[in-house]
This record gives C-alpha cells, structure tokens and sequence, in this order.
C-alpha cells in the first residue's frame, strides 16, 4: 500500500511538472485571448517615460564604425546569441508599429552610427496572441531574462555589424545608466511597472 502510495504522489507530481512544462509557453496565447487589449497596455508600458533625468550627450565615435559587409542582411536586427534572437530594428516613429514588427529604437536617442546617445531598444517579452512560440522567442525579448554580464549581442545596421557586451542586468522602472553604448529593455510581468534592462558596451 505504502509502494502504490509512493507512485501515485509520483504520478501526480510528474503529471504537476508536464502541466507546468506545458503551460508556460502558451500561457501569454491564453492571457491575450482573455485579455486582448493587454497588448496595448503592455505597449504603453513598454514606452512611458523611462527617463528620470537629463541625458548628457557623449563623444561621437565615427572612428569605431566597422567596414561595411554586403554579406550582411539588408535592414536593422539585433542578434542575441545567448537565446537565439534574432529581431529586426524598427525606426518607425510609431511605437505599435515598431513593436509589432520585433524591436523598436527609441526615438530621439542613440543609432550605432550616432553614438552621442546611448542607442535603446525595447521589445514585447510575451508578444500577441496571434504569435507563435517560435516567433516570440525569436524576435521578442521573452527570454532577456536569461542573459547576463559578458553576453554578446550583435547589431546588424547598414550591412554594418557592432559587436556590443552585457555589463550589468538590472529590473527597475526607469533607465539607471546612460553611460551605456546599448540598453534593452522590456516588461517583466503582464501587470507590473518593473522592466528587465540589459546595459551593454561597444566593443568593435
């Protein structure tokens, strides 16, 4: 009695973890398709002012700028190794439109070829119902979360590849640190103020 016992907890406990397992991924399809104007709100979440201070423009260093490689993808894509994304950079003024499309660059701040400013990039971390698991990992932050410092990230920009590196992870409401090169950020809960920021530098 005690054995059968044993393999039904074990049962359950497995049938909690394969649940588990299970729902994470389509959890944000079940959420969205409850809640479809969540979207929306996670835009404006996304893009409400996140800058609590002036920021000081820096040097503008055109020296570092690298060759131009017509091998290189026509367009704007920031590549994150680490987990696998590969996002295209939308410059469009209008924030839906940008985050619709993968990674939005603020307006008004830094490009790879305008270095004054830092260069910010946001994106959706679960996305819109009508995106599958492999669309949202791939161009979506979902999974910023899961880089940390020393990571590399890659901006393919003009047929120019940058080479920047993770140097400190940080959740909070508002960009700490404009003397990065790079900053990433995007939601982290459905219903939450606090964002998940990724600052990196320029290496080449």
């Amino acid at each position: 009695k005690k054995i059968n016992n044993l393999y039904v907890g074990l049962g359950f406990f497995f049938l909690f973890i394969s649940l588990a397992t299970i729902a994470v991924p389509i959890w944000p399809y079940v959420w969205y398709r409850i809640n479809p104007k969540e979207t929306d709100r996670d835009m404006e979440k996304i893009v409400r002012e996140i800058s609590p201070n002036k920021v000081e423009k820096k040097e503008n260093t055109f020296s570092r700028i690298p060759p131009l490689d017509t091998s290189l993808p026509e367009g704007s894509f920031v590549i994150i190794p680490k987990i696998a994304v590969e996002s295209p950079i939308s410059t469009s003024k209008n924030y839906k439109e940008g985050l619709d499309k993968g990674s939005w660059i603020v307006s008004d701040y830094g490009t790879p070829e305008k270095t004054e400013l830092p260069i910010i990039l946001a994106a959706h971390r679960f996305g819109y119902s009508s995106w599958s698991t492999e669309k949202r990992n791939k161009i979506s932050y979902f999974n910023l979360p899961q880089t940390a410092n020393g990571d590399e990230i890659l901006i393919y920009w003009n047929q120019r590849k940058y080479k920047y590196r993770i140097y400190k992870a940080e959740e909070s409401s508002f960009i700490s640190d404009y003397s990065a090169d790079l900053i990433l950020y995007t939601c982290k809960f459905f219903n939450s103020p606090i964002r998940i920021f990724r600052y990196a530098e320029l290496v080449y």
